[in-house]
């Protein structure tokens, strides 16, 4: 069997087989082919599905583009790229034990994505500094969470007090804070910081009450932690007190 060069198969093997493709050979030189393969390409069937070629997205089985299979892709990129990757204890970030808003909030403070005073100057928004609610630093992530007057008295109020004041836990910046935190204390302590951060102020003329509930282990007995807070953050009364008893935080904090 031999290449003519143009479009056919001309057979010099059988006398009656010639199969004709589709394509040329440039320089016309001829190929020379066994009986044996010529009658294998020539026994192929063609696969009647073939249709013309598309464009198609390797992240989805059904080839078609999403938001969310585009995102994992993105993300992919982004965390092995050294120009967005942040180290630190994510894990322990999303492992506590507190609903998934106030897991986010500790994310966004990690991630720098929090619109506090020195942040919106950073990027160009014309405001005050200085914290508006004691009115004696600036308003960054540290002074917000950790340094305020009012800040130092949530975490007390709230029985968080020796997490506050941990010596290994006194770093210059508070993503670093957040991280030695979720690396030394467990997923429950972690939960409750979580919380005490995320909390949003009531509305005008109205007090809100926080209330967080803990276990000691082998001990009977559940403590339980409330915080009162008027409308502009400032603290206004707090207690813990001690049960002989072992309840559901539900209950408890009920």
């Amino acid at each position: 069997m031999q290449w003519d060069g143009e479009l056919n198969w001309l057979s010099q093997l059988s006398g009656d087989k010639e199969l004709e493709v589709q394509g040329s050979i440039p320089d016309k030189e001829k190929i020379n082919l066994t009986k044996d393969v010529a009658e294998r390409i020539l026994e192929t069937s063609l696969v009647n599905s073939v249709r013309e070629d598309k464009v198609v997205w390797e992240e989805e089985r059904n080839g078609c583009y999403s938001v969310k299979s585009g995102y994992k892709l993105a993300m992919r990129h982004i965390i092995g790229s050294d120009k967005y990757h942040e180290v630190g204890n994510w894990n322990g970030i999303w492992k506590a034990q507190a609903p998934h808003k106030a897991r986010h909030l500790l994310w966004r403070l990690c991630r720098g994505c929090l619109p506090t005073r020195s942040r919106l100057l950073e990027r160009r928004v014309e405001c005050t500094l200085i914290c508006p609610v004691c009115d004696e630093e600036i308003e960054d992530e540290l002074h917000i969470f950790f340094r305020c007057a009012v800040a130092r008295d949530s975490w007390c109020a709230a029985g968080l007090s020796s997490v506050l004041h941990n010596v290994a836990y006194q770093q210059t910046n508070a993503m670093d804070r957040i991280f030695a935190v979720c690396s030394n204390e467990s997923s429950d302590i972690v939960g409750r910081v979580a919380m005490l951060l995320w909390w949003e102020k009531p509305a005008l003329d109205c007090v809100k009450c926080n209330v967080d509930v803990a276990f000691v282990s082998g001990s009977g007995r559940t403590s339980v932690g409330l915080c009162f807070r008027d409308s502009s953050g400032q603290f206004m009364a707090g207690m813990t007190q001690w049960q002989q008893t072992v309840i559901s935080s539900v209950e408890g904090e009920a």
